[in-house]
């Protein structure tokens, strides 16, 4: 417990600048009752082994056999716990079980994973050492005896095995959470009891628990907010086609950039918080001056494995990433199945192994008639020693490829080389300087490798044809504080470029995301087929505009107008207005605000369509 307690003490320090005005003593406190569950469950073999009503428990071999256990369990969930306090800082929330399904194809995960601990943040690995040291001394401290001989083996097993009977009451009480009959056991959003914002149940929970309690966890369960009569005029997922007999077949290529958050943008960052503000986007810059660029744009999730089914089919990540959930074998539309029935040819590209993330099932499953990754590229020469091919030869084997591709054709690539551990080729070691972030340079270096792309691709002839839409996955490190809020954590740029058609060009300020991405392209290029999608077209101003994110652990965020709101399932958890309060300090919630109950019935309305969609398999347009 005491290891728990300064493991979480640890990440508060590390993690602080993500916390403002927090409560760190009722944190810690409330923290003990997820650690509680997380130590009986990781030691359940030692403390059954321990309370076994037998004399023979006492053998120096047997303790030595249990000691190693004790040892082992409790050094690796410290190194849980530790390696969280760095992972936090990209994806904002402590780590669940998904993360074996997510890098279940990488063959590097334990290489990644030693140059994660041991080589980038050396500093946590000391730690961990220094403190399992103590750990082994304060167990060694205490040795097990028999006070006398036990002359009477029967009385003696009776005896102790009524107090194991004691024992297993008293940690199956404690395991759940309590002792009332009514009590379930505790699980993640038991922590918002102990927050004043979502963020902070981070500090709360503990990983062992986090990762034990989503264990085969369903996602989706059905909603009754709304009667079927009512759910179509709150909110439907069900989109009737735009035919426009005046739009020719045009190219679609999208963009999406490994953690090209918007902080790093100077264009999306007119009135920095900072004089000194540094842009490491020279290039995007540039592009955003003859484009339509959204200043309110919002990933609506934290991690590469939620980004490409928001963008490609318009699926949000509800409790778990789509891919790795019980509907991740649905029927599903997407950009490409859409636009394949409109003759496009479909393609996708993405310089890691292939098999990587599953990206490769998943474009096959939404439609996309090739996949290219490292293995087509075949040229192992420009492999960057961790991810896969760097983004700069990448993406001009993207713009060549293509050259060769019959129109009309969609094709997408996902980058790579803004991803931890940050590095960037040694040839331009001295032409990025980078920032306070170590992610800075390497977003500076796809800043680069995306305007030689541009360059190779506009002397193309299909360029002036095609219509571009470049986005990030999502967020990274935040360095501004306006960043660090539920809000400004999903905050990246959505940019949609034709260099044949100059009226999509400007700053806008309407609220989109990437689902927004799949409706918005199909109408803009008159598609004759209805769709499925959780977003809108972002340039139809007709239709509401929104974005949506699921934080930690299962907070529903929908964001709308100037408002923000959370939504735990049933009731309101806070209301932001994040215009006039960038930093979120003022909750609102319950303030008899005009915009609460519409901003409610909306999350209310996309919980209950997606999760009546996802378990009758409705993600496609056979049925409303």
């Amino acid at each position: 417990m005491l290891l728990y307690s300064i493991a979480r003490v640890v990440f508060f320090l590390v993690n602080q600048s993500y916390f403002d005005d927090v409560n760190l003593s009722r944190l810690l406190l409330g923290g003990m009752k997820f650690d509680l569950p997380a130590v009986i469950y990781t030691n359940s073999v030692f403390i059954l082994l321990s309370i076994l009503p037998f004399p023979f428990r006492y053998n120096k071999g047997y303790q030595n056999v249990i000691k190693w256990f004790v040892y082992i369990v409790n050094g690796i969930t410290l190194a849980m716990n530790f390696a969280d306090t760095i992972f936090f800082q990209f994806t904002s929330k402590r780590t669940t079980s998904s993360i074996f399904q997510e890098f279940a194809n990488e063959d590097n995960g334990f290489i990644l994973f030693f140059r994660f601990l041991f080589v980038d943040y050396w500093y946590m690995t000391i730690l961990w050492i220094v403190l399992l040291f103590l750990f082994v001394q304060a167990y060694r401290m205490i040795e097990p005896k028999l006070k006398r001989p036990v002359h009477n083996k029967l009385a003696y097993t009776f005896q102790h095995f009524c107090i194991l009977l004691v024992y297993a009451g008293l940690l199956f009480g404690a395991a759940r959470g309590g002792f009332d009959g009514t009590t379930r056991p505790i699980s993640l959003n038991n922590a918002g009891e102990y927050v004043d914002k979502p963020l902070e149940m981070s500090i709360v929970l503990n990983t062992p628990f986090t990762m034990l309690r989503t264990i085969n966890k369903k996602g989706a369960k059905r909603r009754n907010f709304f009667t079927q009569e009512e759910l179509p005029k709150v909110f439907s997922a069900y989109h009737k086609a735009k035919p426009r007999s005046d739009k020719k077949k045009m190219n679609v290529v999208t963009i999406v950039i490994e953690s090209f958050g918007k902080e790093y943008v100077g264009a999306l960052n007119k009135n920095p918080i900072d004089p000194e503000y540094k842009s490491y986007t020279p290039f995007t810059d540039s592009l955003i001056s003859k484009s339509r660029a959204y200043v309110n744009a919002f990933a609506n999730g934290r991690k590469s494995i939620d980004a490409l089914p928001s963008v490609v089919a318009s699926l949000p990540s509800f409790y778990s990433p789509y891919v790795l959930s019980h509907y991740a074998t649905n029927d599903i539309n997407s950009i490409a199945s859409v636009l394949g029935e409109e003759g496009y040819y479909t393609a996708f590209f993405h310089g890691a192994p292939n098999g990587s993330m599953g990206f490769d099932a998943f474009m096959n499953l939404a439609g996309y008639n090739d996949y290219y990754g490292m293995t087509e590229y075949a040229n192992d020469d420009d492999f960057d020693g961790t991810w896969g091919i760097w983004d700069e030869p990448f993406m001009q084997y993207f713009a060549n490829t293509m050259n060769t591709f019959e129109e009309p054709f969609l094709s997408s690539i996902f980058t790579l080389s803004s991803h931890h551990p940050f590095k960037i080729p040694e040839k331009y070691e001295d032409k990025f300087k980078g920032g306070p972030l170590s992610l800075n340079r390497g977003t500076q270096y796809t800043d680069y490798a995306l305007g030689r792309f541009f360059e190779t691709a506009s002397k193309m002839p299909w360029f002036k044809n095609t219509i571009f839409v470049i986005t990030a996955d999502h967020t990274n490190q935040v360095y501004y504080p306006e960043y660090k809020t539920s809000l400004g954590l999903f905050k990246v740029p959505i940019i949609y470029y034709a260099p044949s058609d100059s009226t999509l060009v400007g700053i806008d300020s309407t609220v989109t995301q990437q689902l927004d991405i799949f409706p918005t392209i199909v109408d803009y290029v008159g598609c004759t087929n209805d769709y499925v999608s959780f977003g809108t077209d972002v340039m139809d101003s007709t239709s509401r505009h929104y974005a949506v994110n699921f934080l930690s652990p299962n907070i529903f965020q929908v964001t709308q107008g100037d408002y923000i709101l959370g939504f735990d399932g049933e009731k309101v958890v806070f209301m932001y207005n994040y215009v006039t309060d960038p930093l979120q300090k003022k909750d609102l919630k319950g303030m008899g605000l005009a915009e609460e109950k519409p901003l409610t019935d909306l999350a209310k309305g996309i919980m209950q369509e997606f999760s009546e969609r996802a378990i009758d398999n409705r993600m496609v347009p056979g049925k409303k």
